[in-house]
């Protein structure tokens, strides 16, 4: 059997890239598909706040936090359960979750792109 007509979906995943937090080996490459939306509705959540917001009181940048904070472990707990966001608010500093909010963000940006570019294609 030729191998001709094999669509290979597996040039479409990103170059891996990992983060380590606490001894844990995190895959930030890519959103699985059982997390994409709960990841996007706290991306969406943070998205509503804004500069002024932020800067004008602890309460707004309080809650912006523990978003990020929901986010984190949402991405992380789908292979580590443990990574509840308590576990978050007892094992980590502020540096930390923005650093890994950040690279979640990154990668459900990505894969956005790589939907569109392939559906374009």
């Amino acid at each position: 059997m030729g191998t001709d007509n094999i669509m290979d979906l597996d040039v479409l995943r990103p170059k891996d890239d990992f983060i380590q937090l606490n001894g844990k080996r995190i895959d930030v490459s890519f959103v699985p598909c059982a997390i994409t939306f709960d990841l996007d509705e706290k991306v969406k959540a943070l998205s509503e706040f804004n500069a002024d917001e932020l800067n004008e009181g602890k309460a707004a940048t309080k809650a912006a936090f523990q978003v990020q904070i929901e986010m984190c472990s949402i991405f992380c707990s789908h292979k580590y359960p443990e990574m509840t966001p308590e576990w978050f608010l007892e094992n980590t500093d502020a540096g930390q979750v923005l650093a890994l909010a950040t690279k979640i963000r990154d990668a459900l940006d990505r894969s956005y792109h790589g939907v569109e570019t392939y559906g374009k294609n």
